[in-house]
């Protein structure tokens, strides 16, 4: 079953950690049938991430238990290096589990990597970013379908919306946060593991999805004057358009008192980036997370 690596299934000890409990309250609520589990050969039990998510929406456990064990799983994943997380999470169980569109099984292997004390910018940049990789460089060979590519999409996108439910996020700090990706790119994935992150910090996030001209950002950002806009592209067309419009949004922003971070593939580019300037041209979600956390200190109410 392979619990421990990355396997599908939680331990009374892990699910303990989860719900911020004893491990004799998981055995007691499993033996009265509140929680489900499943048994070993051996007789040990066993938890599927979904049923503990259930349960502890169900249950409503009380507040200081959970924000102790948000603290110690904080302090855990921030000694993480994002670098690590293929020591925890199997990127070919990963892959496959995408292709195939097994949302129980990749949740699993998030939520396995989160209890070993990954936190969700480690988690994004590390397994996730090269398994969705691999899925968009075997579709451009042929190797995969466009279904294939769809399929996977759609299987990160509704893993991460569960997980977001998994896992407890601190008290709003009072910021606002948007954000969205470029006009003709319709990636969701990046925007919806910004929200994740951000959210995770204690931002309240507006999420504007893909395929964001400028000129609505502008507006959007002058109507509710966030602290923090963030822009992803995985393409940028119509550049000369592109940098006109990006140039009256950050004009905006400024005056508004916003700051602006770009990330992605689009904006990699030296030449791109002196043509899109930003208060920060992030590299990674591990990037991003600090620049929140800093901003956070600096300015939280």
């Amino acid at each position: 079953m392979n619990v421990g690596n990355g396997g599908r299934l939680l331990t009374s000890k892990q699910t303990a950690r989860l719900l911020g409990v004893s491990e004799a309250s998981v055995k007691r609520w499993a033996d009265s049938g509140s929680l489900v589990s499943e048994k070993t050969a051996g007789g040990h039990r066993r938890f599927r991430p979904e049923d503990i998510a259930l349960f502890q929406r169900d249950s409503k456990l009380g507040g200081e238990r959970r924000a102790a064990v948000v603290v110690q799983l904080r302090e855990r994943r921030t000694a993480v290096s994002p670098a690590t997380t293929e020591n925890v999470v199997s990127l070919e169980a990963l892959f496959e589990t995408l292709i195939t569109g097994r949302v129980e099984e990749a949740l699993s292997l998030f939520v396995n990597a989160y209890l070993h004390g990954h936190n969700l910018a480690s988690i994004f940049d590390g397994a996730l970013a090269k398994a969705m990789r691999r899925v968009g460089e075997l579709w451009y060979e042929g190797k995969l379908s466009i279904a294939q590519e769809h399929i996977a999409t759609r299987t990160v996108l509704s893993t991460l919306h569960r997980l977001r439910g998994l896992i407890e996020t601190p008290e709003e700090n009072g910021l606002l946060a948007i954000c969205c990706s470029v006009e003709a790119d319709f990636h969701e994935l990046p925007v919806q593991c910004t929200q994740m992150l951000l959210e995770s910090t204690g931002w309240r996030v507006l999420n504007l999805g893909p395929n964001t001209p400028f000129f609505s950002l502008s507006e959007v950002t002058m109507q509710n004057a966030p602290r923090l806009v963030c822009v992803s592209s995985t393409v940028l067309t119509n550049l000369d358009r592109a940098v006109r419009e990006y140039k009256e949004f950050n004009d905006a922003a400024h005056r508004r008192g916003t700051t602006v971070v770009v990330g992605g593939a689009g904006f990699s580019d030296n030449t791109i980036r002196e043509r899109f300037p930003a208060d920060l041209h992030a590299d990674s979600f591990q990037q991003l997370l600090e620049f929140a956390a800093t901003f956070t200190a600096q300015h939280q109410n």
